[in-house]
């Protein structure tokens, strides 16, 4: 029988309430039918970015590294400087060169972007940076906060300013340093942003054209609408020291504190979805909506005429007839209002994902989750028709410049401007061409590939990888782990990983964990250390580096900081994969700490400091 404590020993720990079989066990309804883009589950995921900050992104909940490593800013930085060239051969380019960009998440992007356009100005003899004033900004004060923190515009201290910008207000920006509100309307030289556009409201609809007795097409619009619910009310003493009612009535109360306080409940919360009827002349984007569907039913093929065995279909469904309309109405508000701040030969370059064809549009397209986060696609298409359709002053809003052999590609990147720019945009058309992208990754899985074969050689692909993409630190911290674990060629793997922080020291957790590794192999303990601390510092939540760390405690002795950090990486552990080596750990330094405690206290009681011989 196991040991138990008496239930009135006063040293017993608390036992864990039994379920209770008059707790509801039944989904509780927290919010009822709302817009897709306004319900619960929505305002949570905008919450998420506010309590993680930086941390959204460096745990990988908010899928990033595709945009981080380099390859889009690099890119955006020949284009910018592209088109300051076009502009100052014309003596049309100002004396304070403003770019902003917005959503700057860790702001590695920023980081790069000012790292080539230095670079390019300085190689063919340029005074641009010097004249750059770059506005590095997001929604998200915690954000701003942690990029400033990090100091992660360290080096180019000087040329960058750190503020608050509203994606659908973007003419003001709140400094962070002074509090001054900077007024931007007219005076941008360039905007650019990557996934801020699917992360502001949307909503999907559909348009149905049905016969009526009559024979006449009649239509039918439905709005996707969303009822947030706790799916599993008898699990929330798990999550919560909150009753039932208590969570019921913050989700109820709409003030955002409210909401925040329910972030750790978001495990057990749940939507359920409904196509309720609407009319589009109910709602202020109506006619957008409506455009958006003759754009998509004007262009979707025609139904096929004739059946598999080459019979003919009598009346054959109109494609038409069933429309799909992703309206990214907070996208297309940001847009509009970007285009304002801009000069009128600026330049705004966005990057996102979501449907470009008529086809692809013609989708059921639902939000995703990133961790807790929340975002849409965007409708590439339809807002490039409403970008080239005619504005207030009736002529076109601007010109949409999109990459030849886009594809099929998942992410797509855009130039928008109102002026021509040949230079700007043909320079564009050559940096964003997928397929330079996609040789990259051609080159990098082949070098992937012979990681895992006896006798493979994936250092070679490596190499050839670097040459395309020199300066990305994923593909040189990758390198790096490749050259010390497999090849065991130190040197090298040093040098690698060694670039890989030297462009990247505040978000390259796990090239900190290899570099300290290595070091350990080394034998060099002390600078293993200072490496793991630094992987811990770039991701409080990498677990091996602090499990690493509890393993340098504890060859230096220093038994409380080895149950310390083996503790923090049993925590942080999320899926348990080393939960029995940290809980080993945890076993072993506090018997070793209970030990050195136990003599520490005899052979005090035993000095004979000053007593008479």
């Amino acid at each position: 029988m196991a040991d138990t404590a008496p239930v009135d020993d006063p040293a017993a720990p608390a036992a864990a309430p039994p379920p209770d079989a008059t707790q509801a066990t039944e989904p509780v309804e927290l919010q009822d039918w709302t817009p897709l883009y306004r319900c619960l589950d929505w305002q949570l995921g905008q919450v998420a970015f506010q309590l993680r900050g930086a941390q959204a992104f460096t745990t990988q909940e908010v899928p990033n590294l595709i945009n981080q490593g380099g390859l889009a800013a690099y890119r955006s930085a020949e284009v910018l400087f592209a088109h300051c060239v076009e502009l100052d051969r014309h003596g049309e380019l100002e004396a304070e060169i403003l770019v902003m960009e917005m959503a700057i998440g860790l702001g590695l992007f920023a980081v790069q972007v000012l790292d080539r356009f230095q670079g390019l100005c300085r190689e063919h003899g340029r005074d641009y940076y010097e004249r750059l004033t770059y506005l590095a900004t997001d929604g998200t004060p915690r954000m701003v906060v942690d990029a400033r923190d990090n100091g992660v515009f360290a080096r180019h201290a000087g040329r960058v300013v750190l503020g608050l910008v509203d994606a659908l207000d973007p003419g003001r920006l709140v400094r962070l340093d002074t509090g001054e509100v900077v007024e931007l309307t007219g005076r941008l030289r360039a905007v650019l942003h990557t996934y801020l556009l699917c992360v502001l409201p949307a909503n999907l609809f559909r348009r149905q054209r049905v016969r009526d007795e009559a024979g006449q097409r009649q239509e039918r619009w439905g709005a996707v609408m969303a009822r947030t619910v706790l799916r599993h009310p008898d699990e929330l003493k798990w999550f919560t020291n909150l009753s039932v009612d208590e969570v019921v009535a913050l989700a109820r109360s709409g003030r955002p504190e409210d909401v925040a306080q329910l972030a750790a409940l978001y495990p057990l919360l749940d939507l359920e979805l409904v196509l309720a009827g609407f009319d589009p002349a109910d709602i202020a984007e109506g006619a957008d909506v409506r455009a958006a569907a003759d754009l998509v039913a004007r262009q979707l093929p025609a139904a096929p005429q004739v059946d598999p065995e080459g019979n003919a279909i009598a009346d054959p469904p109109d494609p038409a007839d069933n429309v799909w309309v992703l309206h990214s109405a907070g996208a297309q508000a940001s847009l509009k209002r970007t285009l304002e701040v801009l000069r009128p030969d600026g330049i705004l370059v966005y990057r996102d994902y979501g449907p470009a064809t008529a086809e692809r549009a013609n989708g059921n397209h639902l939000y995703q989750h990133y961790g807790a986060t929340t975002a849409f696609g965007i409708n590439h298409f339809a807002l490039q028709a409403w970008l080239h359709a005619p504005g207030d002053d009736g002529k076109p809003r601007a010109t949409v410049t999109v990459p030849p052999g886009e594809g099929e590609a998942s992410i797509k990147t855009r130039l928008v401007s109102k002026a021509a720019l040949p230079a700007t945009r043909a320079a564009f058309a050559l940096q964003f061409d997928p397929r330079a992208f996609d040789r990259l990754e051609t080159v990098v899985n082949e070098a992937r590939a012979q990681v895992g074969q006896a006798g493979g050689q994936p250092m070679d692909g490596y190499r050839r990888a670097l040459q395309l993409e020199r300066d990305n630190w994923m593909l040189l911290g990758e390198a790096g782990d490749v050259a010390f674990r497999r090849d065991r060629n130190l040197d090298l793997a040093h040098v690698l990983l060694g670039e890989a922080l030297r462009i990247n020291p505040w978000y390259a957790a796990s090239a900190w964990n290899s570099l300290g590794d290595l070091h350990w192999v080394k034998g060099e303990f002390e600078q293993a250390r200072a490496a793991y601390q630094s992987a811990a510092r770039n991701n409080p939540e990498h677990f091996r580096a602090w499990l690493n760390l509890a393993d340098c405690d504890m060859r230096q002795g220093d038994w409380a900081g080895a149950v310390e950090h083996a503790a923090k990486a049993l925590a942080k552990d999320a899926d348990g994969s080393e939960a029995e080596r940290a809980l080993e750990l945890v076993r072993e330094a506090a018997r070793r700490l209970g030990e050195y405690r136990e003599r520490a206290a005899r052979y005090r009681k035993e000095r004979q400091a000053g007593a008479p011989r």
